[in-house]
């Protein structure tokens, strides 16, 4: 037994004059230091991709309530006035919020007009920065029916129907 000890002992006596320099120091190494670094930046941006499409499913969602918000407020108008109104301006405060009637909410740009002596209506939300704060575009009008609109930054409000190539939105 006192033998084995003797050959240990000596083997860290070795190892240690060996390498001193690496045996007294204590800490990373650069290539330690380098990986931690890397990791760290790919969990950053899978973080900062997962924040992203999390507002942009967050903004979508308040562009598609702020357009039943809208046409709520445009039938209540119709009511009160005969007509529809001809813009988020006409329908004014007195019916919907002032950033409605800016024609901005949650990253997305909204526009109402109407067609036909006042007898109709459309009305778009389009995101202001298109793949940033939002990807979809709709449109709703008199038939109250959402159309989504894949990847459409151009759609624009006629007054009459949703513009073609929209999708009706379920549920």
């Amino acid at each position: 037994m006192s033998n084995l000890l003797k050959i240990l002992n000596l083997h860290e006596r070795d190892h240690s004059k060996k390498h001193p320099k690496f045996s007294s120091q204590k800490g990373f190494t650069l290539v330690e230091l380098m990986i931690v670094l890397v990791v760290i930046a790919i969990v950053a941006s899978i973080s900062a991709m997962s924040a992203l499409a999390a507002r942009v499913q967050a903004n979508e969602g308040n562009a598609k309530g702020a357009l039943k918000a809208i046409t709520s407020s445009v039938e209540i108008y119709r009511n009160t006035q005969g007509s529809y109104p001809d813009s988020l301006t006409t329908l004014g405060t007195s019916y919907i919020g002032s950033d409605l009637v800016a024609g901005q909410k949650s990253g997305y740009a909204f526009e109402i007009k109407s067609a036909n002596a006042g007898a109709t209506f459309s009305c778009t939300a389009v995101p202001i920065s298109q793949n940033y704060t939002g990807v979809k575009s709709y449109c709703i009008n008199v038939l109250n029916t959402i159309q989504v609109y894949e990847n459409a930054p151009a759609l624009s409000a006629d007054g009459n129907a949703c513009p073609s190539g929209g999708t009706p939105l379920s549920g």
